[in-house]
C-alpha cells in the first residue's frame, strides 16, 4: 500500500461500509485488524433510504426504519469489535444512496473497506455494483473483503478521467401529470433523457386528522415521483459505469 506514514497533521482513518451482512462483518473485522497495525481510527458508515415512495405519509413509520438501520449498525459493531475495543471506532448512519454516502465519507481517508456483497432489509445495500462503483470512483485506496475474510489488493484511484475535448449541452424534458382526487394526489412523471424515457408513478394521501390542503399532497406526491426517478437514474448510471453486479 506504499508508505504507511500519513501526511503531516493528518490522523489515520479507515472507512468501512456496514449493512449487517456477513461480508460487511468480515470487512469490519479486516478494517479493525488493519487499524491495530497502523494506529488508525475506524469509521463505520451505514447508508439507508426510505423503503417506500408510495402510500400514506407516515413519519413514525419512516423513523422506525431509521431506528432499525441504527440498530443494525450498532449491533454489527458490537458483535465484531466487542466491548473492549482495540481501536477507536466511530459510527455514522447517513440517509442516502450507499455508493455516494461511502465515497463522501472516504474523502481524506487512508482506506475504504467494503464487503464483496451485501444484503439488508432497511436500505439499499452494499451490492457488488456499489462496491465496484466505490472502487472505480474512490479518492482513496479501496479494499474489497469477501465473507471468508480474504481481501483484494487495494484498488488505487486512477487520478481522474481523461480530458473532454468539447463541451456538450443536452436538454432533458420532464413532464408531471398531477391528479387530485379528494384526499389522494396521484402523479405520473415522465423523463425524456435524450435517448431513453423513464416513468414514475407516486401518490400521497391526506391523513384524516389533517386539514384538507391539496398543495401539500401535490408536493409529497411529486417529490416521491422525482425521488424515484432519481433512483432510476442512479441505478442506470452505476450499471453503465460498472456493468452487472458480481455474483
Amino acid at each position: 500500500m506504499g508508505s504507511n506514514e500519513p501526511a503531516p497533521g493528518r490522523a489515520r482513518r479507515i472507512v468501512v461500509g456496514i449493512d449487517g451482512s456477513q461480508p460487511s462483518k468480515a470487512a469490519l473485522r479486516w478494517a479493525v485488524g488493519q487499524a491495530v497495525l497502523t494506529g488508525a481510527t475506524v469509521h463505520a458508515v451505514a447508508a439507508w433510504e426510505y423503503p417506500s415512495l408510495y402510500g400514506w405519509f407516515a413519519p413514525m413509520v419512516d423513523d422506525g426504519f431509521e431506528q432499525a438501520a441504527r440498530r443494525t449498525l450498532t449491533v454489527e459493531v458490537d458483535e465484531v469489535v466487542g466491548p473492549n475495543r482495540p481501536v477507536e471506532v466511530r459510527e455514522s448512519l447517513v440517509l442516502g444512496y450507499a455508493a455516494e454516502v461511502l465515497l463522501e465519507a472516504a474523502e481524506g481517508a487512508d482506506l475504504l473497506v467494503l464487503g464483496s456483497r451485501g444484503r439488508g432489509t432497511f436500505a439499499r445495500t452494499l451490492l457488488g455494483s456499489v462496491s465496484t462503483r466505490c472502487a472505480v470512483h474512490g479518492v482513496c485506496p479501496v479494499v474489497i473483503v469477501r465473507a471468508d475474510g480474504t481481501a483484494s489488493a487495494p484498488r488505487r484511484p486512477t487520478g481522474g478521467e481523461a480530458a473532454v475535448d468539447a463541451v456538450r449541452t443536452k436538454d432533458w424534458q420532464l413532464s408531471l401529470h398531477v391528479v387530485e382526487d379528494r384526499d389522494t394526489t396521484r402523479v405520473h412523471a415522465v423523463l425524456d433523457t435524450d435517448g431513453g424515457v423513464l416513468h414514475s408513478d407516486a401518490l400521497a394521501r391526506r391523513n384524516p386528522l389533517d386539514a384538507p390542503t391539496p398543495a401539500v399532497g401535490d408536493e409529497f406526491a411529486v417529490g416521491r415521483a422525482l425521488v424515484d426517478l432519481g433512483h432510476q437514474l442512479l441505478r442506470a448510471g452505476v450499471h453503465g459505469a460498472t456493468g452487472p453486479a458480481e455474483d
